[in-house]
């Protein structure tokens, strides 16, 4: 169990890390729906102290999935449990 919810935790974490990257090129993050207005977006022009918390909130998420999958495959961390 503790290899599988590694390399999911390894997955997301990766994939945290990939959006922070990319909102640096495109100068946009996506943060959840908005209800019936389509997705809430927080541009770096437009908004810039809500895209760089976002930005923060992705990179440090990101980072502690990473750290979490490498101790759960090295066996330096149990798995979570399962009820």
């Amino acid at each position: 169990m503790s290899t599988f919810q590694g390399l999911l935790f390894l997955l997301f974490g990766a994939s945290l890390l990939w959006m922070d990257y990319r909102a640096l090129r495109s100068g946009w993050l996506p943060c959840g729906p908005n209800g019936f207005r389509g997705r809430l977006e927080f541009r770096k022009n437009e908004q810039p102290v809500r895209f760089w918390v976002m930005f923060a909130l992705y990179g440090a998420g990101g980072l502690w999935l990473l750290v979490l999958a490498l101790q759960l495959l090295a066996g330096q961390a149990a798995p979570l449990p399962l009820r």
